[in-house]
């Protein structure tokens, strides 16, 4: 029993490193995340200042429009409708479309939603597996251990609270951000095929 005590101990123990490099990791891609957080509310922005009404745009103008007013063309709205140029009549094609924007929003909104889950559970991780030996140091009347296994104990919890926080509201935003461009996708491919209905007409 004693030796399978000792196993456990010593797995728990090896785990503590690669917890903290997750949790580093997380938090360095929360940070990056939330930098760039400012710059696409400003796109946002100078999108909506730049298309205005759009049921006035006329419909042969509304992908120049909005393509204008989205220049980032990483952005998966940028690609969607640089596709529906493609062929902007076709109902089958512009399905597909869409559908490839929705798989593209929920890749991106995947590390937010592991930031979310995964950061608090890497910060509770973190805390307990130092109690282990910091109880030990305590029996011993090894206060710099203890106080050591202590502080990296609260470390890992605060840092994995944050890195939630941040995954949180990151995720709430970008979350409204996706239903908004996904309902002006459809809106726009709306208006593509209704043009070409009225023609048949």
């Amino acid at each position: 029993m004693e030796s399978l005590i000792q196993t456990l101990s010593w797995i728990s123990t090896a785990l503590q490193v690669p917890v903290v490099v997750a949790i580093l990791y997380l938090l360095v891609r929360g940070l990056l995340a939330l930098g760039g957080f400012y710059g696409r509310w400003s796109d946002r922005l100078r999108r909506r200042r730049n298309t205005g009404a759009l049921a006035t745009v006329p419909t042969g103008e509304l992908l120049d429009t909005l393509e204008h007013a989205t220049p980032r063309k990483a952005d998966a709205l940028h690609q969607a409708l640089a596709a529906l140029r493609q062929a902007p009549t076709d109902p089958v094609w512009h399905e597909r479309v869409v559908t490839e924007f929705e798989l593209a929003i929920d890749r991106q909104l995947a590390l937010l939603r592991t930031m979310t889950r995964i950061g608090p559970l890497l910060g509770l991780m973190g805390t307990l597996i130092p109690l282990g030996p910091a109880l030990v140091a305590l029996a011993a009347g090894d206060i710099a251990v203890l106080a050591r296994k202590m502080e990296v104990a609260f470390a890992t919890t605060v840092v994995g609270l944050v890195i939630g926080a941040i995954g949180f509201l990151l995720y709430q935003a970008a979350q409204r951000w996706a239903m908004d461009d996904l309902s002006l996708l459809e809106f726009v491919s709306a208006r593509l095929q209704g043009t070409e209905w009225e023609k048949a007409k």
